[in-house]
């Protein structure tokens, strides 16, 4: 037994119980919803890592793992469209992780899955280089993923500058900071460390609290604006 079942499970409790909480205490609004489907996706995805280390299947988990978070930056970036009143390209926005889920689902993607001292490994064609379907799995994975992430940070910047109401610009400021918080400390260590790339989405989904506890804020600022009539 190693140390990342007890923070994999852990992680998992405490993101459930944010987003029960969110579901439970703030009225239906936009940033609610989707922020409790965030949430609750990335309490599954932490408690697929605990399951790929004390499980006898660790292929079929992190699989599971791999479907459950390529969903996130699309999600969110659909999350982020809706609040700042824009319309959504469902087809583009969906299009990419469709094609990956697809992947994941119906082919042997992963090829090792093992649970470390600190973090999962997962060795897969999303963030392998040994063939050359395989590079370009990995490098349009990447491009799919950190896109998403900056499209919503840039989609949040531009929204910021916009609103006269304090309140906004409180959301706009807040859901960036819980995206560089989460992103950030990963590049950097992706940077220093490249063999970390093998623990990418562990590691990614581990400062993901940062993002979870910002999306909590948001909804908790969104509410005290419509209270405001605003």
């Amino acid at each position: 037994m190693c140390f990342t079942p007890l923070v994999s499970i852990s992680t998992a409790i405490i993101e459930f119980i944010l987003a029960t909480v969110l579901l439970l205490s703030f009225p239906n609004r936009i940033l609610r919803n989707f922020s409790a489907i965030l949430i609750y996706l990335l309490g599954f995805y932490q408690f697929t890592e605990f399951m790929l280390c004390v499980s006898n299947s660790p292929i079929l988990w992190a699989r599971v793992g791999i479907i459950t978070y390529t969903l996130l930056p699309a999600i969110a970036l659909h999350s982020t469209f809706k609040f700042v009143n824009k319309k959504p390209n469902y087809f583009v926005i969906y299009i990419l992780p469709l094609i990956f889920e697809i992947i994941a689902f119906c082919s042997p993607i992963v090829t090792n899955a093992t649970c470390q001292t600190f973090f999962v490994v997962v060795h897969s064609a999303f963030n392998q280089s040994n063939t050359s379907l395989n590079s370009f799995l990995s490098f349009m994975y990447m491009v799919y993923y950190f896109g998403f992430i900056l499209a919503n940070c840039l989609l949040f910047y531009v929204y910021l500058k916009s609103p006269k109401n304090k309140l906004k610009r409180k959301i706009g400021v807040v859901e960036i900071s819980g995206v560089l918080l989460m992103t950030v400390p990963t590049v950097l260590l992706l940077i220093i460390f490249p063999f970390l790339g093998e623990v990418f989405p562990s590691m990614l989904c581990g400062f993901a609290v940062f993002v979870a506890v910002a999306l909590f804020i948001a909804v908790y600022l969104e509410t005290k604006i419509n209270k405001r009539g605003i």
